[in-house]
């Protein structure tokens, strides 16, 4: 049994717990033991941990001590450039001769500030990696061509093994949060400037619907739905666990404007057709398809994005129909299966250099 260990910078996500266990599980089966190191789990996390967890410090030392003592084959690092210990790290393993594995997004070069010395250090950081795992087929293009052949992809996701599903009756559960309108557009996520939230409530606010309400689900934390007041305009707060996707169920319609991240996975689990404006970096972005399980509109083109979320609202066959080809997304290029078999295949080819990556999509 080979032991791997993967750093995951900073506490780990709540919503990595599950992908974690899943992911250990999964590497069992295939001859690779997980160990993950963090300094602790975030305090919202819910669900039980089922993976191997080191609680330490993430520092050089700690992280040097902790490679002493476990004596990993392999090192797999979720770790940003911003952390001084990255580089120490990986010296640290190449002179140990242990397999590194980067797990990301790539170059990501498009803050515009120390452009020059990211793309020397990233430069540097594939170099000493064995191999690259990155969260999405088009994030190639965010890593130089030279390390093509050691870049294998894991699709980012979430894992839903652990919620409990099938859900309530909408009705009902719509009625718990006191939320009166038939047909609701959903906001969930952390509330922040970046998601260009402001365009959501504009378009909202033109679309002037008696039977349509605004459901706004997560933590409030840039601040920006103290003046946000209005018909139909509901405030839940953070939801977690399978009660967001309760709620995420009993919605027609999900729109979130810019930095979709995962939310566009629990929408699409959820059978939602996602809106969005042009323009967004995240690597999630890769499972929506214009026209398909979802619209993307011009940036800040408020009257466009008012008039897809319309369209939705009143087209039951096509929003039936963006809602299935949603599921079939996620439950295929978004299943978490898909991303283990990334982490599978470059420690495969780690070890082995039996399994080659794959080839770039033309």
């Amino acid at each position: 049994m080979k032991k791997i260990l993967l750093i995951n910078e900073e506490k780990i996500p709540h919503y990595r717990t599950s992908v974690y266990n899943h992911l250990s599980h999964y590497l069992k089966k295939q001859g690779y033991e997980l160990t993950v190191a963090s300094n602790g789990i975030q305090d919202s996390h819910r669900q039980r941990i089922c993976f191997v967890h080191a609680d330490i410090p993430l520092t050089f030392w700690s992280i040097a001590k902790t490679l002493f003592i476990l004596d990993p084959d392999a090192v797999i690092y979720w770790v940003r450039l911003r952390n001084l210990y990255l580089f120490p790290i990986l010296i640290l393993l190449k002179l140990l001769g242990t397999k590194a594995i980067y797990w990301g997004h790539g170059s990501d070069l498009a803050n515009q500030k120390y452009v020059r010395l990211k793309s020397w250090a990233n430069h540097v950081e594939y170099r000493l990696s064995n191999a690259l795992i990155l969260y999405g087929e088009h994030l190639r293009r965010h890593v130089n061509i030279r390390f093509s052949n050691k870049i294998f992809i894991a699709n980012n996701t979430l894992c839903f093994d652990e919620l409990k599903q099938p859900f309530g009756n909408p009705s009902d559960l719509l009625r718990r949060y006191h939320i009166a309108t038939s047909k609701n557009i959903i906001c969930m996520g952390r509330m922040q400037k970046r998601k260009r939230l402001d365009d959501l409530f504009a378009a909202f606010k033109i679309l002037n619907r008696d039977d349509t309400g605004l459901i706004l689900v997560g933590p409030d934390t840039d601040g920006l739905l103290g003046n946000i007041q209005g018909r139909n305009i509901y405030k839940v707060g953070p939801v977690y666990g399978s009660e967001r996707l309760e709620l995420l169920s009993a919605a027609d319609i999900f729109c979130l404007p810019g930095a979709v991240g995962l939310s566009i996975v629990d929408a699409f689990h959820c059978g939602l057709p996602f809106v969005t404006e042009a323009g967004d970096e995240s690597p999630e972005i890769m499972y929506l398809k214009d026209g398909v399980n979802g619209f993307i509109v011009p940036r800040g083109n408020i009257e466009e994005l008012k008039s897809k979320l319309e369209l939705l609202l009143d087209d039951s066959d096509l929003r039936n129909r963006l809602a299935c080809e949603a599921k079939h997304e996620i439950s295929t290029n978004g299943h978490i299966d898909k991303m283990c078999d990334g982490f599978r295949r470059a420690l495969d080819f780690v070890f082995h250099e039996t399994i080659r990556p794959e080839h770039p999509v033309s």
